[in-house]
């Protein structure tokens, strides 16, 4: 076998990116700050610590012990129209050494400029969108503006995606990884809007090296290639419609893929509640799979589905319903159910799921219990469920998963909370699996213009 090892190096400006992003970028945020505000008024934010700990199977019969840690800030420093926002994530696996940990990761960390002259908010950093054909976090610039009295919205965007895990420096290949797009809402009245936007996403495997057979395809000569894969592009239009009152509400979205020319995704939901006790809905779905237009999985044939949705709720009493759903899912040559039936009864709620067709035949039954006392300073939760599963009908075996937890979630204070919770596993996979979790919540908030 002939190998070719790659140079150990790094290149000068991604070298420079990675060390020099964590103190340019939070200092540019601050000196544009500072230069709106003299000082602070005010300082909130949470941290939250969290213990996770888990059997990882490699194969079905070997198995190490895992535990995560997790902690997680978020800080919003400012005052009323400027605010600097961060929400820093530090993991790190204190048993099974895991690669890349310890990490930081930076999911937001942006300046905001509220109000600027009475329309426009202004967002500079690492952010992130919740768009319906484009959501993710990106490094630069968003703004929005309202006109006549919030009929009108605007939303404009536009930035580098960050790395993979997010951590605290920028993209290396800016330009191979982009991200920009506008919304417009309008609503001439109250209960009713329309929406359009526009999303462009650029976006470049990181490259890597693997081992490849020679030219002729000879199976005892291999060499280490180096993979570098092109930039996956995706570029999406989307419309909706949205009207809503306590007895009607529906909804209209249409997605259209602008490098395949066709229509992606269709979504018609309709509500109707003729009684307050009474309500019914109906949907319908189409979708196809969201594949950048340049990538290898775009030259094979796929298909997408189409799916027809009916539910009903009834409410018997003020702690008491019942409801039931109805689902029709066709792929291409073949077809599948889904059936949901449950029941919510003041503290306990019981729900049974039976799916058969193409994705499965499935029967699951879950529960669920939920149980405050000491003046709601302690809740206890306790869920438990079973399920019978096979992949074709036509097989004889089956597969049974059974899952179960106990939890307790004490809060002494308004600000403190801490969640302890047991949980246990068995399927094919995982067999008599215990996992244990524990989380603290600490919030606080601090306003320097009080005395």
């Amino acid at each position: 076998m002939r190998t070719f090892a790659p140079k150990a190096h790094q290149p000068l400006a991604e070298k420079y990116t990675a060390r020099g992003f964590p103190v340019m970028f939070l200092g540019m945020l601050v000196v544009l700050f500072l230069a709106g505000e003299a000082c602070a008024q005010s300082v909130s934010g949470r941290f939250v610590t969290t213990f996770y700990s888990y059997q990882q199977y490699d194969t079905t019969n070997a198995s190490k012990l895992s535990l995560r840690g997790f902690e997680a800030m978020q800080l919003n420093f400012g005052t009323g129209n400027y605010q600097l926002h961060t929400y820093l994530l530090a993991t790190n696996d204190f048993i099974t050494k895991l690669p890349n940990d310890p990490l930081l990761r930076a999911g937001n960390l942006y300046l905001e400029a509220r109000n600027l002259g009475g329309i426009v908010n202004l967002k500079l950093g690492r952010q992130p969108i919740f768009q319906r054909v484009g959501v993710s976090s990106f490094d630069g610039l968003s703004a929005n503006a309202k006109f006549l009295n919030d009929k009108i919205v605007l939303v404009a965007f536009g930035g580098s995606l960050p790395p993979l895990d997010e951590s605290f420096k920028l993209n290396s290949s800016p330009k191979d990884n982009m991200l920009y797009g506008a919304q417009a809402y309008y609503s001439p009245f109250e209960n009713f809007r329309v929406g359009g936007a526009y999303v462009d996403k650029t976006f470049k495997p990181e490259s890597y090296w693997a081992l490849r057979r020679d030219s002729l395809n000879a199976p005892t000569d291999t060499r280490l290639i180096y993979i570098d894969p092109s930039s996956a592009a995706s570029q999406f239009v989307s419309g909706d419609l949205f009207y809503y009152t306590q007895k009607v509400s529906g909804y209209f979205r249409l997605d259209y893929d602008l490098n395949f020319a066709q229509f992606n995704r269709t979504e018609v939901t309709f509500r109707y509640s003729p009684l307050t006790s009474l309500a019914a809905n109906v949907g319908y779905f189409h979708r196809d799979s969201r594949l950048p237009f340049n990538s290898i999985f775009s030259v094979f044939d796929h298909s997408g589905t189409d799916e027809y949705d009916l539910g009903l709720t009834y409410l018997f009493a003020r702690n008491v319903n019942a409801y039931g759903s109805f689902s029709k899912i066709y792929y291409t040559g073949d077809n599948s159910t889904q059936l949901t039936i449950g029941t919510n009864i003041y503290l306990f709620s019981l729900n049974y799921s039976h799916n058969e067709g193409f994705a499965g035949n499935l029967n699951g039954v879950s529960a669920q219990f939920i149980y405050p006392f000491w003046d709601r300073k302690f809740v206890l939760i306790a869920s438990a469920s079973a399920t019978n599963y096979k992949i074709l009908q036509e097989l004889t075996s089956t597969n049974r998963l059974y899952s179960g937890s106990l939890g307790l979630s004490f809060r002494p204070i308004n600000l403190l909370s801490i969640d302890l919770q047991g949980q246990y596993l068995q399927n094919p996979v995982y067999r008599n699996d215990f996992r244990g979790y524990l989380r603290v919540n600490y919030y606080f908030f601090k306003n320097f213009n009080s005395y």
